[in-house]
């Protein structure tokens, strides 16, 4: 991962990104001891923020679900002593994600996906 954003800067670049792409669809991959683990698939965004004091300091919070109460599809994933924040651009210069390492080297991986479009015609002769 290249382009890291500064420790001092986690809180307020975590907070605006979760601005901007509140609600889109993602997938949160982990890459740890037993290899690649994908989380889930096409949750939405509820917010990513970094907890500097307390119990989690150090720690980045990844928080994914339905976009109301009443959707049960919920995620949160804690990723510890975070060492580096890195933002996933991709070929078209276009924001893709967020790169998390921790001190023991595992990666994390929270893509934005694009979802997958109903096709015009769904049926024949439609």
């Amino acid at each position: 991962m290249a382009g890291f954003i500064e420790q001092t800067q986690w809180r307020s670049f975590l907070d605006e990104f979760t601005k901007r792409n509140q609600f889109r669809a993602t997938r949160l991959e982990v890459f740890g001891e037993i290899g690649a683990q994908e989380e889930e698939e096409y949750l939405p965004l509820v917010g990513v923020s970094f907890e500097p004091k307390g119990t989690n300091a150090g720690s980045v919070a990844i928080i994914l679900g339905g976009e109301t109460t009443k959707d049960p599809r919920h995620v949160e994933h804690l990723i510890p002593k975070v060492q580096r924040i890195a933002p996933l651009i991709g070929e078209t210069g276009f924001e893709e994600g967020l790169g998390f390492e921790d001190r023991d080297g595992g990666k994390t991986l929270l893509l934005l996906e694009a979802l997958p479009e109903i096709p015009e015609k769904t049926s024949k002769g439609h």
